[in-house]
């Protein structure tokens, strides 16, 4: 009976788990984005693999590229298969252990020491061999939750490392995507730019020979000069933002400049823009959305775990040990039943003093989870800010991007006028050229509306959490 009340009260004790259970944190968000009109936004789910509404052959071949060959995904996989094996060694604390063993060794008693000092007889044997194999086990009985507490702390740390391989592979994408259309619009603008370096140089023959004929000033010369110098000047800067884009699709893709020449170079229609994102979701869905905000959440779980772990250290632990085998001086004996030897029973550790470590302890392990709530709590607010600016920057841009193009159809329509009027005779070519040079400037700044806008988009679609799981 005494037996079955002491294992019932183990059995009981290895129930109780100390320390605050965790409980998902409050976040109040607004229930819709505001447009850039302040309209509330409809609340439909974006596209998955959103990269691909850019409708990039590029895009497409190198975002799936680089999320398998990005040396950072891979650093991320390491640290992923670390904390599984470190939840391991966790889970393992809680299940019995066994060890095996054998000794041989050759012993030397001291005559003089206090093992001899009552034995009757002069002379005797203090040299010998042992001769020992045998086992040991131990097992912890979990009485307070520390193992369990510990257990649930690891495998919310391996969540969180895995929500942060999510937010590098967002992010991974999100920058070939940048890239990418960083290369296609600054290629099409340097073919632009290109186009009006040879009508200014066309331009500068024309006022040169005008100023010749005496018809204009040394001063609309200069000016034709300066306009030349300073279109060719904005055309190294164009170049080289090309071949950075480049240089970091090779860092993102883990691949050669000459293989991502060649992805980007078999399309040659240029600059792509997505498809209009019409319907950006719930603020409350960046919460299940975002990896980032997931890990934070999955940080703060450990933390709350982490508070159960200190809170056991403070009460008894209780061990079952055992340990047995055979020992002799005589190899020739050692499996003798004379030669066996065990023993079992339980073991009982209650801390008693600790100079207030152990409260300490508990305490550091409250404000680690306290920091970690606040922590949260931040990122879902600069998650949403972000989101909502990236929604407002593109919808601007876009609006912005449809007023140029407004513009370029204004511009190329003066273009005809003044070549019509040339082809009648009513002037001389100049002024062709000039239209010409007009719609160009106003296509440059298109381009780099529409990149923005691209850019804009995927920024969006990183800031939404969607896409690159």
């Amino acid at each position: 009976m005494n037996r079955l009340m002491i294992i019932t009260a183990i059995s009981m004790l290895a129930g109780c788990t100390l320390g605050p259970n965790y409980q998902p944190a409050a976040i109040v968000l607004p229930a819709q984005y505001q447009s850039a009109d302040g309209t509330a936004l409809s609340a439909e789910t974006g596209e998955q693999r959103w990269w691909l509404s850019f409708n990039d052959p590029a895009i497409n071949a190198l975002v799936p590229l680089a999320l398998q060959r990005n040396l950072d995904l891979v650093g991320a996989d390491a640290s992923i298969r670390q904390a599984r094996a470190q939840l391991g060694i966790i889970d393992s604390a809680d299940q019995p252990q066994l060890n095996a063993g054998g000794r041989v060794g050759r012993d030397q008693f001291s005559k003089n020491s206090e093992n001899f000092a009552n034995i009757p007889f002069p002379h005797p044997q203090t040299t010998f061999s042992d001769y020992r194999v045998g086992f040991d086990a131990s097992w912890e009985i979990d009485l307070f939750g520390h193992a369990r507490r510990s257990s649930e702390a690891a495998r919310a740390r391996l969540n969180s490392i895995e929500y942060q391989r999510q937010a590098v592979a967002l992010r991974v994408a999100a920058e070939v995507v940048r890239n990418v259309v960083d290369y296609r619009a600054l290629q099409q603008r340097s073919s632009n730019i290109e186009q009006m370096i040879a009508d200014n140089q066309t331009l500068l023959h024309i006022v040169t020979l005008q100023r010749q004929a005496g018809l204009l000033a040394d001063t609309d010369v200069n000016d034709a000069q300066t306009s030349v110098h300073n279109i060719s000047a904005s055309l190294a800067p164009l170049q080289s933002g090309m071949q950075a884009a480049l240089m970091a699709l090779t860092v993102l893709t883990d691949q050669t400049a000459e293989q991502i020449s060649t992805a980007l170079l078999t399309d040659p229609s240029g600059l792509h823009i997505a498809a209009q994102l019409n319907a950006p979701g719930l603020p409350s869905d960046l919460l299940l959305r975002r990896p980032d905000l997931q890990s934070a959440e999955r940080e703060l779980a450990a933390a709350t775990a982490d508070i159960g772990v200190a809170m056991a250290e403070r009460y008894p632990r209780l061990d079952l040990l055992a340990d047995g085998g055979l020992d002799s001086i005589k190899t020739g004996k050692l499996t003798d039943l004379a030669s066996r030897y065990w023993n079992i029973g339980p073991q009982i550790t209650l801390p008693l003093l600790s100079g207030g470590r152990l409260a300490a302890q508990v305490s550091s392990r409250e404000a680690a989870r306290d920091a970690a709530l606040a922590r949260y709590r931040s990122a879902v607010l600069v998650a949403f800010a972000d989101t909502e600016t990236a929604l407002i920057r593109y919808q601007r841009e876009l609006q912005r991007s449809e007023q140029l193009r407004q513009a370029s159809l204004s511009q190329q329509q003066q273009m005809r006028f003044a070549e019509q009027r040339y082809q009648d005779g009513d002037t001389n070519y100049a002024p062709v050229v000039q239209a010409r040079l007009q719609w160009a400037q106003i296509s440059d700044t298109q381009l780099a509306s529409q990149q923005a806008v691209a850019e804009n988009l995927a920024a969006l679609y990183k800031s939404l959490g969607g896409g690159a799981q």
